[in-house]
């Protein structure tokens, strides 16, 4: 097996570690007490957002994978959801440091990211991901449940677009989560809004097509995933490159809120819960523990339903007050089954466990023989019917049908 010794090219995020960071939307004299760490958060709002972009860019990877080059997005002309203070640049925020060609179609490639503002807790931010998006060749359709019944995930009426290298596309072997935010369709609900300002640097590749894609993430204190002021933490990705130049997209996206104590000595307590995310920072579906499937009556066909022949696993910070009481609803599919997906109460297993539940019955007789790409969807907040789901969770996984 041949090792090669990757060019390591770094750019910048979208910050400034020079300046002065301001705080946005703080008082003088914020009220302690006003919205602390708890439960069940109480808003006057229903449907609320913490997550920040903070950066932007594209990864050239040429045609021998042999150089790696990070070009970032300006942020000119166009309205996306970026934290004013995080509009300069810094020389080593964002590194490439290190890449291996493994010899067998996949690299591992790794990525720093540094805090840009030390000793300025304030600005500590919660659940950041780095998403990497690419091109997006397995088309599925959208949960073909009748949505006047269900309410609406998000990118509807688009269709989800996921890379597979099983399609020939590059993928992320060891994403921690999958989430549709700041893809090429997020913006506007059309292929590649986002990618067009980016001027023509390379003539080779493709653009990112992908609506639903990998990240990994990037806390460097595990309590309350936590990215501190002036941490750093660096990631490796296992990728799956075909051959020949690629050209991926990345964004670096990250929940905060306004903190309720000034000055924060102590992030962990000092800003609301809500700072973190509201959909599960962990949510994973797997078939017959993650085994190829051989048994047609598998996968929970046939109740009582067991988390040995199907189950997700997921974690949340926190329930909304509209949550539905100890339930969450979840689903899947692909192009060849429709399991629940608009949405199904998942039963507890046995023994029961608060953070794993059982999928529903999956039937397979009229399912051929392969491997399987599918969406699975969760959400565990109230939501009217045909309205948008509040706070969604997405896994995209694999799985293998082999009956004789």
């Amino acid at each position: 097996m041949r090792t090669y010794f990757l060019i390591l090219l770094f750019s910048v995020l979208l910050v400034g570690c020079a300046h002065n960071p301001v705080l946005p939307g703080v008082s003088d004299n914020p009220n302690p007490n006003g919205d602390a760490l708890q439960i069940t958060p109480d808003r006057e709002s229903s449907f609320f957002d913490p997550h920040k972009l903070w950066a932007a860019g594209k990864l050239y990877f040429d045609a021998d994978h042999e150089k790696i080059e990070l070009v970032p997005f300006r942020f000119g002309g166009i309205h996306l959801n970026v934290l004013k203070f995080f509009e300069e640049s810094c020389d080593d925020c964002l590194l490439i440091t290190g890449a291996t060609n493994n010899g067998d179609g996949t690299i591992n490639l790794s990525i720093e990211i540094t805090h840009p503002f030390p000793n300025h807790p304030e600005l500590t931010v919660f659940d950041p991901k780095l998403i990497l998006m690419f091109q997006g060749s397995h088309e599925l359709p959208r949960c073909s449940d009748m949505f006047d019944q269900f309410p609406l995930y998000p990118l509807f009426p688009q269709s989800y677009h996921l890379s597979w290298r099983l399609m020939g596309d590059p993928e992320i072997l060891n994403p921690d989560g999958w989430t549709y935010r700041w893809s090429p369709w997020y913006d506007s609900g059309y292929p590649n809004p986002i990618f067009n300002y980016w001027e023509g640097k390379y003539a080779f590749g493709g653009t990112p097509t992908a609506n639903f894609n990998g990240y990994l993430d990037y806390y460097s204190n595990e309590d309350r995933h936590m990215l501190e002021s002036g941490a750093s933490v660096e990631r490796t990705y296992h990728l799956s490159l075909p051959s020949g130049p690629i050209v991926a997209g990345y964004a670096l996206d990250a929940c905060w809120e306004v903190p309720t104590v000034m000055p924060v000595l102590n992030p962990a307590d000092d800003f609301p819960i809500t700072a973190n995310q509201p959909e599960c920072y962990k949510f994973e579906w797997v078939f017959n523990n993650g085994e190829p499937i051989k048994d047609i009556h598998c996968c929970n066909e046939v109740l009582p339903p067991s988390v040995e022949e199907g189950y997700v696993e997921f974690y949340l910070w926190y329930k909304l007050p509209e949550a539905l009481p100890d339930c969450i609803m979840i689903g899947s599919w692909c192009e060849e089954f429709d399991n629940e997906c608009g949405g199904f109460c998942a039963y507890h297993g046995t023994p029961p466990d608060d953070h794993i539940r059982c999928t529903p019955g999956i039937y397979l007789q009229f399912i051929p023989n392969g491997t399987y790409q599918a969406i699975a969807a969760e959400y565990h907040a109230g939501n009217e019917w045909g309205e948008l789901a509040k706070y969604p969770s997405f896994d995209v996984f694999e799985f293998t049908i082999d009956i004789n």
